[in-house]
């Protein structure tokens, strides 16, 4: 029998089950249901997160990433109840592991899909860190990273330029996701290298790079571009992590997030402009200018910003290994390709990396063919520079130096609408490939006063363009293809025999999750744009 629970209400059914057919037969009925409870039901009883899971597995399944708030806006267009955050919260893992499978039985399935990736793909690169437990035949989740091949083997196309930034994780397990991006010829995001860890810290930030290192890459002069993260900073200033210092690895902060921290501390949009200029700045006079500026606004902000080495944030002192890239912007955008991922079982995120990433790769190849087809020898990326700079070349006026040396002189022409209006002298040097503006040596594009030069002597401007920006290498950098996995029944058997588990610290509690994020003022404005020469 059931009852309304408010005494004043007549409404009531009486059911029982018939003997032999086990069908249930309402016997009697009173009503109506007219008490103002069930218009305003909230979080019934019986609509727990295994039902609530049933109703909401379509939405989850077409997008892994459906907010909570969104699907609790959902059951409540649905079952005409308010269902709260945690119940919608837990319905949504457990419609997650009826999708994509247990979460902790897809730590334990891990190491044979990584296993499994490495047999159908050669190459492909992968490292898992357990601890050991006291329960004999299993061990403890630790840490894991991945690279596939394709990427690794196209990177050598690529400018030796990566992005390294971390996000959490949102699923059963707390956990952070580690990503390297660099660039590919056309300037678009090269996804590179994943980690997950437990948290952000020295020692997980050392192992990610340490991997990079030994299974990617071991070109010299890598600029690797991060946030000042202390645990990434402590690495790089750590003389003991050979691999992390110069000549093979050169470190860059995100201009964007000094910029941020500018702001947030001193709550000033002018100075946190004049930090953007001159940084941006390619010839020191023009940076030690605009650095007098920011001692007259704020003397504290000067001396902060003294303290920080130049070549790390100021692109006049960066001596071209960064390529003019100055953010991390490209490893928050792909962050966000990822976010759907970053709420699924491990197995099903590493998964979820392989079909994306060959999807990306599969596109980027079929361009770059298209574009090698038509013809075409330099992305458009670098095209839209030359031409820029060519247009500001047409008024410049050339003396030449000495013909055998290469050397010239440039005159450009007074120009009231740029900011150092114009009227300056460059000297450009075709044999030692430099110019006193700097930027052909940060950008590795010719710039305006090269291209009046050989205007002005029928050179062909384009020949000092550098080639990482070739379709031809824009095209190497995708020739790969991903091949097929095979059947899981076919993975081979991993060298680990112990069943992996999670770690139970790491366990999601129950309620509204507290962020940990530090929001400022990016959060709002989405920051500066990177400029270009």
């Amino acid at each position: 029998m059931v009852s309304c629970e408010d005494d004043s209400c007549p409404w009531s059914v009486r059911a029982s089950c018939c003997k032999g057919d086990n069908v249930w037969k309402i016997a009697k009925c009173k009503g109506p249901h007219t008490c103002d409870k069930i218009q305003n039901a909230h979080d019934g009883r019986m609509i727990d997160s295994a039902f609530l899971a049933y109703v909401l597995e379509r939405y989850i399944r077409e997008d892994p990433a459906y907010k909570i708030k969104n699907l609790r806006h959902v059951a409540l267009a649905n079952l005409k109840h308010e269902v709260s955050h945690y119940k919608v919260w837990d319905a949504k893992q457990k419609a997650v592991a009826a999708i994509y499978g247990d979460f902790k039985e897809s730590y334990a399935e891990l190491l044979r899909f990584l296993a499994g990736l490495k047999d159908a793909s050669p190459g492909t690169k992968y490292k898992l860190v357990v601890d050991d437990n006291y329960e004999q035949g299993t061990c403890t989740f630790k840490s894991v990273f991945w690279a596939f091949r394709p990427y690794i083997l196209g990177f050598k196309h690529c400018r030796p330029v990566i992005s390294i930034d971390a996000t959490h994780l949102y699923g059963k397990y707390k956990g952070n996701l580690m990503i390297a991006i660099a660039t590919d010829a056309n300037n678009k995001i090269y996804p590179l290298a994943f980690a997950v860890v437990e948290s952000e810290s020295t020692e997980t930030w050392g192992w990610f790079l340490a991997c990079i290192r030994r299974y990617v890459t071991d070109r010299r002069h890598l600029c690797v571009i991060s946030d000042r993260h202390p645990g990434i900073q402590a690495l790089f200033r750590d003389t003991n992590q050979h691999c992390l210092q110069a000549p093979m690895t050169e470190h860059r902060y995100c201009l964007r997030h000094l910029c941020s921290n500018v702001n947030t501390r001193w709550k000033n949009e002018t100075l946190k402009n004049l930090v953007w200029r001159a940084a941006s700045a390619t010839q020191e006079r023009k940076f030690n200018a605009t650095f007098d500026l920011i001692e007259n606004v704020n003397r504290d902000a000067y001396q902060y910003l003294k303290d920080v080495p130049k070549e790390k944030w100021a692109l006049t002192f960066d001596k071209g290994y960064c390529y003019g890239a100055m953010t991390t912007n490209v490893s928050e955008c792909f962050n966000g390709v990822l976010k759907g991922a970053r709420s699924l079982p491990i197995t099903a995120m590493v998964k979820y990396t392989w079909f994306k990433l060959n999807s990306y790769f599969d596109d980027r190849r079929n361009k770059s063919i298209e574009q090698l087809n038509s013809g075409k020898k330099w992305c458009q990326y670098a095209l839209d520079i030359f031409m820029r700079n060519k247009t500001k070349a047409e008024h410049q006026r050339v003396t030449r130096l000495s013909a055998q040396q290469q050397a010239y002189q440039v005159d450009t022409p007074h120009n009231p609408g740029t900011t150092g209006h114009g009227d300056h002298t460059h000297g450009v040097n075709l044999l030692q490939r430099t110019c006193t503006c700097q930027k052909w040596k940060l950008y590795k594009i010719p710039c305006s006063h090269v291209i009046a030069v050989c205007i002005r002597y029928r050179h062909d401007a384009e020949q000092y363009i550098d080639p990482c920006y070739s379709v031809d290498a824009l095209f190497r950098s995708y020739a790969l293809v991903f091949p097929a996995l095979k059947d899981r029944l076919s993975w081979p058997d991993p060298n680990e025999t112990r069943k992996v588990l999670p770690n139970p610290r790491l366990i999601r509690e129950k309620g509204r999750p507290v962020s940990t994020r530090i929001r400022n003022e990016m959060d709002e404005s989405g920051g500066r744009p990177r400029t270009t020469p």
